[in-house]
C-alpha cells in the first residue's frame, strides 16, 4: 500500500464534506490525495448515443474532478485525479488495493430517499483493502473539520427520532471495578466521548483495527477510547443481566478490556487510553457513542460473523445511524 489517500468525489454535498475531511487528514499526515470519479457505461444499441452519453459524463466527472482538486491544492495538498468507467464501488475497492487510506462521504448523487447509507460507502467499506473512512451527512455527524467535523450534540440519550434510548448499560471507566448504582447511572447520562477517537473491541480481541485506531490517536494527538458491549439477548428477549447477576463473567472481559489497554499503552505509551464495557445491545452502544466521539473505528467483522459477510450487523447499523465519522477496518475481529 502506498501513503495516499484515495477520495471517491460526485460533486454531491456529502461527497465534498468527506473531501474536506480527507483534504485536513491528508495535510496532518503529508500524503497526497488520490481522486477519483467514476461513472457508469453506457447501455444502449445505439453506438452514437453511447458515445455521446459517455463522452458528456467524462466531461462533466473532469470538471468535478478540477472542482476537487481546487480545493484540495488551495491547502497545498498534493493530488492525482483519475476518471474511471465502471461501477463506482468497484472502481474504488480496486483503487484502495494501493491506499494507506480511503474515504468517501454516507451518500452520494442518486441516493434512494431514506436510504441513510448509500451503496458505494457501503460497497466500499464492506471491501476495501485498507481502512476505510465514512463521512455522515450534514447533520448527522458531530465533531468540524478532519477528526472534527461540525457541530455536535454531548451526551443526549435521545435516538435519532427524538425518543429516549431504551439501552440501559452498565459502565465501567478506566479508575475501578466497583461503581456503584449511582456511578454508574451518572457515567451513563453524562457519557461523552468529545475529543477522543473510540475503538469498538470485541471481546479483548487485538488486531488491525485496534492499531489503526492508535496510529489516528497518535497522529492527532487525542485519547483513545476503547469499548466493548456485552449483552445476553437469547431469542427474542431483549434484556440485558445486572452486573451483580453476571459478576464473574462482567469482570472476565473487564479484565480481557484490561489487557488491551496495556497492550496498546506498550506500542503507544503517549497515547492515552481508556476503557469502557457497557452491558446492553451493541449497534445501540456505539451509535450512541458516536453522538460525542470524533471518530468511531470498526473491524468488517466480528466475533460470530456468518461466513460471507465481510460487514457485520453491528457495523452495518452504526454505519447506517452513526453521526461522527467512521472508519473501517479490514481483516480485524473487532466489533462488526
Amino acid at each position: 500500500m502506498r501513503n495516499v489517500i484515495l477520495v471517491g468525489v460526485d460533486g454531491s454535498s456529502n461527497s465534498n464534506r468527506a473531501l474536506d475531511w480527507a483534504i485536513v487528514e491528508a495535510d496532518i499526515r503529508n500524503w497526497p490525495l488520490r481522486l477519483v470519479s467514476a461513472f457508469p457505461p453506457a447501455f444502449v444499441a445505439d453506438p452514437v448515443v453511447g458515445a455521446s452519453y459517455a463522452l458528456a459524463a467524462r466531461r462533466e466527472a473532469e470538471a468535478i474532478l478540477d472542482h476537487a482538486t481546487a480545493r484540495a491544492e488551495a491547502r497545498s495538498v498534493r493530488t492525482e485525479a483519475h476518471i474511471e468507467c465502471g461501477d463506482a464501488s468497484k472502481v474504488l475497492v480496486e483503487h484502495s488495493e494501493t491506499a494507506g487510506l480511503a474515504v468517501v462521504g454516507k451518500r452520494g448523487r442518486g441516493g434512494f430517499v431514506g436510504r441513510l447509507l448509500g451503496s458505494v460507502s457501503s460497497g466500499l467499506a464492506a471491501h476495501s483493502h485498507c481502512p476505510t473512512v465514512v463521512v455522515p451527512q450534514e447533520g448527522h455527524e458531530s465533531a468540524v473539520t478532519g477528526l472534527e467535523v461540525g457541530q455536535g450534540t454531548r451526551g443526549d440519550p435521545s435516538n435519532e427520532r427524538g425518543e429516549k434510548s431504551a439501552m440501559h448499560p452498565t459502565f465501567s471507566d478506566a479508575v475501578g471495578t466497583g461503581d456503584t448504582a449511582r456511578q454508574q447511572e451518572s457515567a451513563i447520562n453524562g457519557l461523552s466521548f468529545a475529543g477522543q477517537i473510540v475503538m469498538a473491541v470485541d471481546s479483548g480481541s487485538q488486531g488491525p483495527a485496534l492499531w489503526e485506531a492508535a496510529e489516528m490517536a497518535r497522529i492527532h494527538g487525542k485519547p483513545l477510547a476503547l469499548v466493548s458491549v456485552k449483552g445476553t439477548t437469547v431469542g427474542d428477549l431483549g434484556w440485558s443481566p445486572s452486573v451483580e447477576d453476571s459478576d464473574p463473567y462482567y469482570e472476565e472481559e473487564l479484565a480481557k478490556l484490561t489487557r488491551v489497554v496495556a497492550a496498546v499503552a506498550a506500542r503507544y505509551p503517549d497515547v492515552k487510553v481508556s476503557r469502557h464495557l457497557f452491558v446492553g445491545k451493541a449497534a445501540e452502544v456505539l451509535v450512541r457513542t458516536t453522538q460525542t466521539a470524533d471518530l468511531v473505528v470498526l473491524g468488517t467483522r466480528g466475533l460470530g460473523g456468518f461466513p460471507g459477510l465481510l460487514l457485520g450487523s453491528v457495523s452495518q447499523a452504526v454505519l447506517h445511524h452513526g453521526r461522527s465519522p467512521m472508519m473501517v477496518v479490514p481483516g480485524a475481529n473487532t466489533v462488526g
